[in-house]
């Protein structure tokens, strides 16, 4: 991860905690600086977060100052509090300490004043972590006698692979949850949409009655004014026969407001009629726009549904692969320490 400037881990830990797979990744490039200086002869003695530098590659371990070792810090081991000069074990302690607040935000040991801080150094048991398998960890590097300890960084990094494993496989069970309740929303979803389009169809059938009521009701109307129509021209050609005192005049004012009263009803039968079908259009238009709406709905929860079935079955092959994996590590890690004590034990018979 790149960075702006130049930080130390002291700087990031004053922050609080830091995630479990970035703590781990510094522990392990922490882990093997320790073990390529052992091998070399050489001890640190001022293992501390402040000499923890953040880098592009991760994290990068700088020398101890002149006299630092003395300096007695929340990291310092019993033994070099009580006196004695540090060793490999004595930064083993250190770095226990270090990956201890990495992971929980707080230190293993602490106090207010020089003495506080020595005596909870050299008497306190380590605090619990919270994770058993943290605890097996940063315990087996934080006992108070040296010869307790992990002697062997590589053992540590083994067990930091491991502890990455396991850390990483856990997210993967929080992810099965989550996929879990993606696909439990999803059929809530399906469920909504189902009763959003039982409901559609309700209102659709409601208007289909309500625009064929109109229509029945502008036919019933139609009919009944032709109706009158055919009547009034009945009882028109009745007066024209019996009233024979009428004059051509007379007939024609009268022929005219008939006109007139059927134009005016013809125009409204018209309008009727227009606005009915300008009904019908919007219902039709508004049911194939919902139509196709639950067409888009659909594709997409079933779109949805694949890629959760497909991502379930990927993560369920990378589950028995780091379970392979695991396996694999253990049978290492058992193999390198039974082959460590035989050669104990052949240098034993040798002296």
């Amino acid at each position: 991860m790149p960075l702006t400037d130049t930080r130390t881990l002291a700087q990031c830990l004053s922050e609080g905690r830091l995630p479990v797979a970035e703590a781990l990744r510094y522990a392990i490039q922490l882990a093997d600086s320790l073990r390529k200086l052992h091998d070399a002869g050489e001890t640190h003695g001022a293992v501390t977060p402040s000499n923890l530098m953040l880098v592009a590659g991760g994290l990068e371990l700088l020398p101890a100052g002149e006299g630092s070792a003395a300096d007695i810090t929340p990291y310092t081991a019993p033994e070099v509090v009580q006196g004695r000069p540090a060793d490999a074990r004595s930064d083993v302690f250190s770095f226990g300490a270090i990956l201890f607040e990495m992971l929980t935000g707080r230190r293993a040991f602490a106090g207010e004043s020089h003495s506080t801080l020595a005596a909870n150094l050299t008497g306190t048991p380590t605090p619990a972590s919270g994770s058993p398998a943290v605890d097996r960890l940063v315990g087996s590097c934080l006992h108070k006698n040296p010869d307790a300890r992990s002697s062997r960084m590589q053992k540590v990094m083994m067990e930091l692979k491991l502890l990455s494993v396991a850390a990483r496989r856990a997210e993967t069970v929080s992810g099965g949850a989550l996929r879990c309740e993606m696909a439990v929303n999803s059929a809530a979803v399906r469920a909504e949409m189902q009763e959003l389009k039982t409901a559609l169809a309700a209102r659709f059938e409601v208007h289909e009655d309500t625009v064929s009521a109109m229509h029945r009701s502008a036919g019933e109307g139609i009919g009944s004014l032709e109706l009158r129509m055919a009547a009034m021209n009945r009882e028109l050609a009745a007066n024209r026969q019996h009233s024979g005192e009428l004059d051509e005049a007379a007939s024609a004012v009268i022929l005219s407001l008939v006109k007139q009263r059927f134009e005016v009803l013809n125009a409204r039968i018209a309008q009727v009629e227009s606005t009915v079908e300008e009904i019908r259009r919007s219902v039709s238009q508004f049911e194939l726009g919902v139509t196709a709406d639950l067409v888009d709905i659909r594709q997409s929860i079933e779109m949805q549904s694949a890629s959760i079935e497909s991502t379930r079955t990927a993560m369920s092959q990378t589950d028995d692969l780091v379970e392979r994996v695991v396996e694999a590590l253990e049978s290492l890690q058992t193999a390198v320490l039974e082959q460590a004590d035989d050669g104990e034990r052949s240098s034993f018979a040798v002296n």
